[in-house]
């Protein structure tokens, strides 16, 4: 992609068959470096978590692998629906648990969030009511990204970024009670904008594959390794929030396959006005994208420290 001036989705082609062999040999190369007795893999139903399930299988056999879901009782019966599908489909083993007790006793629990996270009919009126009201996810995010102070949508964001950690924290328990490489699904378009939460679920674990690739190529690796398409169809949906079904719309004003040819363009130092030329969006919209991309820079690398070159002293 080095040099790229042209943006479309052919941008994002892939030799899927050498790309899943490539993945495939670097899960099985550290499992087999880990000493552990298996893969322990987190499964939403989504897409990222569906494709890091199969490739693991691939890479390592279906006895070894063990899918961990890890609903809230009475959340999204969507994503249990998924979630059994890719399990049934690879023939793994699999481990539910409700990850209510945590989240109550860290007051992140919110029935009416988890209830209406998973009902498509209340979150597409919740939706209209936001929009009327000029009340927007995608003003919310950027708002609070500048450092301005957006109550309501960092009071709903803080709940929802504690139940990922509380899932993190159930994960890690689980892999290390059984000896387990714990792996994860997050990929480069969602860590790009920001659309994690950090030190959650999505954001730590002993593998994470898919890191370094767009949603776009992921797509394309799903269909290599076989992923049902009722979940390849499913728009990225975070499950836990009323009014978003797609959270790249939400947040971000734009459908996911656009997202990745900004973020593209912008890797292979095309400018602004080139970007916004090619796809027929706006100049502002890319230098927000551009904007979101920095300020969430933090958000992608844990721990920051100084580089400094310690001098010793001379006591003679």
């Amino acid at each position: 992609m080095a040099g790229l001036k042209i943006l479309n989705e052919k941008s994002f082609e892939i030799d899927s068959q050498q790309l899943c062999s490539d993945i495939e040999t670097f899960i099985s190369t550290k499992f087999i470096e880990s000493k552990k007795n298996g893969i322990l893999v987190p499964v939403s139903g989504g897409l990222d978590s569906s494709v890091a399930a199969a490739l693991v299988t691939r890479a390592i056999g279906k006895d070894r692998v063990t899918a961990l879901m890890l609903p809230e009782r009475f959340g999204n019966p969507a994503a249990n629906l998924y979630g059994k599908l890719i399990i049934r489909q690879l023939g793994i083993k699999s481990k539910k648990i409700y990850i209510n007790p945590i989240i109550h006793s860290l007051k992140i629990s919110d029935p009416l969030l988890t209830f209406l996270g998973g009902r498509q009919l209340w979150k597409n009126r919740i939706e209209k009511i936001k929009r009327k009201r000029g009340d927007e996810v995608y003003k919310g995010y950027l708002k609070t990204l500048r450092g301005e102070r957006v109550e309501t949508f960092q009071k709903y964001s803080s709940k929802i970024n504690g139940r990922q950690r509380a899932r993190l924290l159930y994960a890690c328990k689980y892999a290390e009670d059984n000896n387990l490489l714990l792996v994860g699904a997050t990929h480069k378009t969602e860590r790009s904008v920001g659309l994690f939460a950090k030190f959650g679920i999505d954001d730590c674990a002993d593998l994470m594959p898919l890191k370094n690739f767009y949603r776009s190529q992921l797509l394309q690796i799903g269909q290599h390794v076989g992923i049902p398409a009722k979940i390849l169809n499913r728009t990225p949906n975070p499950d836990m929030v009323p009014g978003v079904t797609d959270k790249y719309v939400s947040y971000l004003e734009l459908p996911a396959p656009q997202v990745d040819l900004i973020l593209l363009g912008l890797e292979n130092k095309m400018t602004a006005i080139e970007i916004a030329e090619q796809l027929k969006i706006t100049e502002e919209k890319i230098l927000d994208i551009l904007e979101i991309v920095n300020l969430t820079e933090m958000q992608r690398n844990h721990s920051l420290a100084p580089i400094m070159t310690v001098k010793s002293t001379d006591n003679k």
